[in-house]
Formats: structure tokens, C-alpha cells, sequence
């Protein structure tokens, strides 16, 4: 049957998936890894299989009219959905679950689908909000690739950073609120600002937050490289934010490096700690071993983010963070095994095997549609579509300059698959499974496996 696996974030979507569509392979299955449109635009020429990830959903669940979900049901598709934030939330739980109502609504699904979520809590939820489509905890595939089994996919990459930057650390941002990629058009958007009082006032006040955030932690990197001359900073701009004003902000600093290249897993792995606020890598650097560390100058409950918060040590100002540096070496790290019970209800990983319960589900759906026949594209036809709507985005750079800035941040989040990286993990892969893949480069939207 058709596979689909869509990716909206390639350096954060595109490991699991791709060892998720290697584990699939070699039972006659034809598995699409691609852009999340792209896949869309293959319909036409598609049918029968599933669909699983998160991009069928292009607005708020208040705004949303299915009209994805209803065009895969059509061509014979069942949905294994599994949101890519299910368990990461500012404010308290009564905000999580506004969170969660706003994504996605789970009415929409029937019982031929499946709704994957992080954690009970998630489900509880869900449950109480639709009693027609089955529910199933697995947590997130991704967070697993920092358990030990899987540590050894990133070892060549890993080693690389250390001899290129020696010993750094690692900061992340997750700044969006205040520096948003597609500009602060995308924090006070007109349909807002003019209607919903409430609403405009909830942004102003994270927009305030953020903001006052994110400069205490450009500050903090800059002392921390004067402070730390032998140690190099790797500030690592979120997916969302605007890379440039990083960039600008740290110009000149030889021991500051902005660079989002990759996936963030080997340059965990590779650190002497992370320092965040509210970032998911403190989740992944924890499963990993990492010292964390969570600067937070400024504390507002309304907008911690709690699970991400929950891990490493907390420190509230300058020199608590460097005394913590100059103590790494005997620092205690997180045992996420031993954390208390709400973290792991908002998330499977922290005592349990992600990739197996979600892999379970897919099998068992695999076994219960059961078909025997299915329409795939043909090749000719994958191209022609790849070749069409490039001819289109290159006429909006042209023609329509002032979507540049959405161009570029839809660039910045899937920058296209590159050859030479799909055949080196490809071949990590089949060295972590043992077994062979098939697969196939299309364009840089698009690989099959089968």
C-alpha cells in the first residue's frame, strides 16, 4: 500500500521518518518521505494506504474545515495522526488543554483512523472530546534517538563537530513570539489585533515576555564567550525564528557560531551542556545524558513552558550559569528515569519505547486494511509535478516580491533533501537494522522506499 510520510521541518522530522520508512520497507509497501504539499499534489495519481504525520491540518481547529482530511479519505486513505508538539505548552494545564484544542479536533477522525498522542494527559483529553476514533499513547519517535540504541547513527557526525568546534556548548533558541521568521506580522496579525481584544492583549504580553527573554540570553552568550575565551557557543536559532537577527546580534564573536545546519541530535550528543529556556532539546539533551541548563531571568507561570523547564538545573542569574559551567565536569544531570509522574504522563518516552508502540500501531493498521491492490504515480508524473511547482515559486520570487519573506521562512524550515546526506544516512540505517532498503531519490521534495 501507499505510505505517506510528510515533513514540514526537515532538521527536525527527517532521522525518525526515515528510520520509521526502513522498518516499513520490504513487505511491498510503497513509502513516500516528502515535503508535506508535495505528497498532497500527488494525489491525483494515488490510491489506498495511509497517511501518517500532522500536515493535514493548516489552521486552528476553531478555523479548520478538513478539507485535506476528506480529500485522503476519498482516495482511500486511513490517517495515523501524531502531532509534532503534543506535550511542550506555556502556562498551566488548563492552558494545555486550550493548546490541544486548538490544534486538532478529534471529531473529525472516524474508527478507520488513529489519534497518537504524547502522553495520558493528551489522551485523557481526547477522550473526553471524541469517543469515535481509537486513541493510543506512543509518545514521539524523535526523543528515542537519544536512547541508547540509536546513539551510534550520529557517531561520525558527532565526531566531526568536536573536532571542528572542540569543546562548545550548546544554546538554543525558541524565540518565536518575538522574532518570528515570517516577521511581526506573524505575532500581530491584522485579523486579531482589530477584532479580538483578549487575544491582542494575550500577545502583547508574550510578545513583552519573549522579547525581554530572548535579549537576557543574546546577553548571556555574549559574557559566557568573554568570560569562557576557550569554549565556543553554538546558538542554534529555533526552526521558526528569524535566523539573520542572530546572526547580526553576534557578528564578529569568534567564539559565537550561529548555525542551524542538521539535525539538532548530533549536536547534542557532541556538547559539554545545553543551556535554554523552554526549548524541547532540553527533553532530548536529558534522555541524552547532556547537562541542561534553563536560564530564566524572568519567570511568568502564563508563559513557562513546564515540561521542557522541568529538566536540568534551573538558574536565575549570570553567575549562577557560570558557576555551573565551570563546574560541568561534576555537575548532576537529570535522570529522567526518576522523574516525578507528571512528565511522564505529558510524554511516553520517559518510561517508555516510543518507536515500538508507535510502530505497533502502524502494523496493526497495515494489518487491518490489508489491500491488495493500490495506485501509485508514476515517476514521469512525480517529476512533472516537482518541475510545476518550481516553475510556480520561482515566478512568485519574480513576479511577487513581497512574498519573499514567506518563501524564505518555508525555505528555512524544508530546504530540500540533499542527495549526498540521504545516501550517508540510508546507509546508517541499514547498518542499524541490519538489513537492506530500497529506495529512490526523486527530487529535493521527494524519496520513496520500499
Amino acid at each position: 500500500m501507499n505510505i505517506l510520510l510528510p515533513i514540514e521541518t526537515i532538521n527536525r522530522e527527517m532521522d525518525y521518518k526515515l528510520m520509521l520508512g526502513s522498518r516499513l520497507s520490504g513487505h511491498g509497501h510503497k513509502i513516500y518521505i516528502g515535503q508535506h504539499d508535495f505528497l498532497m499534489s500527488l494525489l491525483l495519481h494515488m490510491e489506498g494506504g495511509l497517511y501518517i504525520g500532522k500536515n493535514i491540518f493548516h489552521k486552528t481547529s476553531s478555523e479548520e474545515d478538513g478539507s485535506r482530511y476528506y480529500q485522503l479519505k476519498n482516495k482511500g486513505f486511513d490517517i495515523i495522526y501524531l502531532h509534532e508538539e503534543g506535550g511542550v505548552f506555556p502556562g498551566d494545564q488548563n492552558q494545555w488543554r486550550k493548546t490541544l484544542e486548538s490544534q486538532y479536533n478529534p471529531a473529525i477522525f472516524d474508527d478507520k483512523d488513529r489519534l497518537c498522542v504524547w502522553g495520558e494527559f493528551q489522551k485523557e483529553f481526547d477522550q473526553a472530546r471524541s469517543k469515535k476514533v481509537p486513541i493510543h499513547v506512543v509518545g514521539h519517535p524523535r526523543f528515542d534517538l537519544y536512547k541508547p540504541q540509536f546513539k551510534t547513527f550520529y557517531q561520525e557526525e558527532v565526531e566531526n563537530l568536536q573536532g571542528k568546534y572542540s569543546n562548545y556548548i550548546l544554546i538554543n533558541g525558541n524565540y518565536s513570539w518575538a522574532n518570528h521568521g515570517r516577521g511581526l506580522q506573524n505575532t500581530f496579525p491584522e485579523s486579531i489585533n482589530s477584532v479580538d481584544l483578549e487575544a491582542r492583549l494575550m500577545r502583547v504580553h508574550y510578545f513583552q515576555y519573549f522579547t525581554s527573554q530572548m535579549v537576557a540570553m543574546v546577553e548571556l552568550t555574549h559574557i559566557l564567550a568573554v568570560k569562557f575565551p576557550d569554549l565556543n557557543f553554538i546558538y542554534r536559532p529555533h526552526p521558526s525564528e528569524n535566523h539573520q537577527y542572530y546572526k547580526t546580534v553576534f557578528n564578529g564573536v569568534s567564539n559565537i557560531i550561529v548555525n542551524h545546519e542538521g539535525p539538532v541530535n548530533p549536536w547534542i550528543l557532541g556538547a559539554k551542556a545545553l543551556i535554554h529556556d523552554g526549548c524541547t532539546t532540553a527533553i532530548e539533551a536529558t534522555i541524552a545524558e547532556i547537562p541542561v541548563i534553563n536560564y530564566k531571568p524572568i519567570f511568568d507561570p502564563k508563559c513557562d513552558i513546564w515540561l521542557a523547564n522541568t529538566m536540568g538545573v534551573k538558574a536565575t542569574t549570570l553567575k549562577e550559569v557560570i558557576a555551573l559551567i565551570e563546574s560541568l565536569e561534576v555537575s548532576k544531570k537529570t535522570d529522567f528515569k526518576v522523574l516525578n509522574l507528571l512528565p511522564k504522563r505529558l510524554l511516553f518516552n520517559l518510561q517508555g519505547d516510543s518507536f515500538s508502540a508507535f510502530n505497533s500501531v502502524i502494523q496493526e493498521k497495515i494489518e487491518q486494511k490489508n489491500l491488495d491492490h493500490f495506485k501509485s504515480p508514476s515517476r514521469k508524473f512525480i517529476q512533472y509535478k516537482f518541475a510545476k511547482i518550481a516553475a510556480k515559486v520561482w515566478a512568485q520570487k519574480i513576479l511577487q516580491p513581497q512574498k519573499s519573506i514567506g518563501l524564505q521562512y518555508h525555505a528555512t524550515k524544508f530546504y530540500g533533501f540533499n542527495q549526498r546526506v540521504i545516501i550517508s544516512k540510508i546507509a546508517r540505517t541499514e547498518k542499524l537494522y541490519q538489513k537492506n532498503i530500497s529506495w529512490y531519490y526523486h527530487n529535493q521534495n521527494l524519496i520513496t522506499i520500499e
